[in-house]
């Protein structure tokens, strides 16, 4: 019996626990939601939603916390959608278009689910509930209009397509609105924040004034006690700049952001770029040490269009210094090219929004965003967390070593804990994960040649020998301390234990042998 106990707990820490609650019957929460709407949106099946898909699960059962959201005979699951046949069938005659076999084609192909075989209860599972809401909302989208940008507009698109009977125009305002003050709630967190902004004429001064108006709220999401967060302005020129390096309150960030001069000329995007690179250049090196994020928020209206040298090279020069890039286009006159290039050709840094006026709503993205970007700590490297709201998470990402790597929690106040996995692209969270970090040292062993996991795309199966780890809070006013050490620490502890053991033993047979 212990060597089969001790076999199966040799077998868990070497293969994790390989949890995806995503694909479990009757699983909910924000955690849930959150790895199914990102697992749908990097299979780039289907267009930007704008944030709709999500939103929808938070209105139609709040993330399936609802207790009525598994109820007995309905197979609806976390987004209540009852309508499977509609995502099989969309001609007459119970036919199915050549653009509706595209999508199962490209389902079949990224996530390794064949879509007409699905069936009803299939929707209990988090993920199948999510992508049949996903393709009726594309395929509504096709014949109605493209997913507004609003909220209000997302509402009546909800009412009119989507949930037509029980609910009333204004529930998913309701409920949207609510996530809209979650995601731009102020949260901790280590990062170098740098936001780029188009002042050229294109932009109306109006418009230019409600895009600094988006910004001030979205600073507004970080802790200046531990992230910096800077401003540069450009038009032909780099026309105004706030350093990372001030004295400035969250209300005096804000307020030098909404009191900036707007330039109104052409569009020199490289210009701004590279001076963002120059202000990353003036920060201490402790932070490039620490593994701190750096992030780089370009927004823009239009084209780079004044100066021979483009946004691409300045892109990549921030790439070499360890700066990434996201790119923000607004209104109808982008090139989405040139927003691939900015961002590094990363989809998972491109954002667009329609025009100016729902920049403000659409703008939470970018913070959730930017939220979740990892921390790379160098191995033998230890930090402090400080995290004031439950629920609040940390983000970690670095290559285990070939003799594994441990990591070492300690809970100074309130309650920390965590979730790891190897995977690179996707984040862990109580819903994905291969491992869990609790108080005290969990080691994590160097990672397989390549995971493999049913039904999911495998592209987020890399081989590479990274590990991803998020630490949650789950008390208020939490704080604690980690070290990031090479091999099993475990191991030289119990090799310590048995040392200092054996050097008892032996002194106790000495002074016997002595006494005799």
């Amino acid at each position: 019996m212990y060597k089969v106990v001790l076999l199966f707990v040799l077998c868990t820490t070497v293969l994790g626990l390989h949890v995806d609650r995503a694909l479990e019957p009757g699983t909910h929460g924000r955690d849930v939601v959150e790895t199914v709407v990102y697992r749908i949106h990097r299979s780039r099946v289907f267009p930007d939603d704008r944030d709709f898909l999500r939103r929808v699960a938070y209105t139609e059962s709040k993330f399936g916390d609802d207790p009525q959201t598994y109820r007995s005979g309905y197979h609806g699951g976390v987004w209540q959608f009852d309508r499977l046949k509609k995502t099989k069938y969309d001609d007459a005659n119970d036919a199915t278009s050549p653009y509706l076999r595209s999508i199962h084609a490209s389902i079949k192909n990224k996530m390794g689910i064949d879509w007409m075989q699905v069936k009803e209860e299939d929707l209990l599972k988090p993920l199948y509930s999510g992508l049949a809401a996903r393709i009726y909302i594309d395929l509504t989208s096709q014949s109605r209009g493209q997913i507004p940008d609003d909220i209000k507009g997302q509402d009546k698109f909800w009412k009119d397509w989507y949930h037509t009977q029980q609910g009333k125009y204004g529930d998913f305002e309701m409920r949207a609105k609510e996530l809209l003050e979650r995601d731009m709630s102020t949260a901790g967190g280590k990062i170098d924040l740098m936001l780029v902004v188009d002042g050229s004429a294109s932009i109306t001064k109006p418009k230019f004034q409600s895009a600094l108006d988006s910004l001030a709220r979205l600073v507004n999401v970080f802790d200046l006690q531990e992230a910096n967060v800077g401003m540069v302005t450009y038009s032909t020129i780099v026309t105004s700049v706030i350093p990372f390096l001030h004295n400035l309150t969250m209300e005096g960030l804000q307020d030098a952001i909404n009191s900036t001069r707007y330039p109104g000329q052409q569009t020199n995007t490289y210009a701004g770029m590279m001076e963002a690179i120059n202000q990353f250049g003036t920060l201490p090196n402790d932070r490039i040490e620490s593994g701190i994020p750096r992030l780089m928020v370009v927004l823009t209206d239009g084209l780079h269009n004044q100066g021979d040298l483009k946004p691409v090279v300045a892109a990549k020069l921030a790439a070499m210094s360890g700066i990434i890039t996201c790119a923000f286009g607004i209104g109808d006159s982008i090139k989405v090219s040139e927003l691939r290039e900015i961002a590094n050709e990363d989809p998972d840094y491109i954002y667009t929004v329609q025009d100016y006026d729902t920049l403000r709503e659409q703008i939470a993205r970018m913070a959730r965003r930017a939220k979740t970007v990892p921390q790379t700590p160098k191995m033998g490297s230890e930090t402090s967390e400080t995290m004031k709201q439950v629920g609040e998470k940390r983000y970690y990402r670095f290559a285990v070593p070939e003799n594994g790597t441990t990591i070492i929690l300690i809970n100074e106040k309130g309650e920390i804990r965590g979730y790891w996995t190897y995977t690179s692209v996707e984040q862990p969270s109580s819903a994905f994960y291969d491992g869990v970090i609790n108080a005290g040292e969990t080691f994590i062993p160097p990672p397989p040649a390549r995971q493999v996991r049913q039904r999911r795309d495998v592209s987020q199966d890399a081989p590479a020998n990274d590990v991803m780890i998020a630490l949650e809070s789950f008390k208020v006013d939490s704080k604690a301390n980690v070290k990031i050490v090479q091999g099993d620490a475990r191991k030289s502890a119990a090799t310590k234990v048995d040392v200092a053991c054996f050097m008892l033993v032996a002194a106790f047979s000495f002074a016997v042998l002595a006494i005799h």
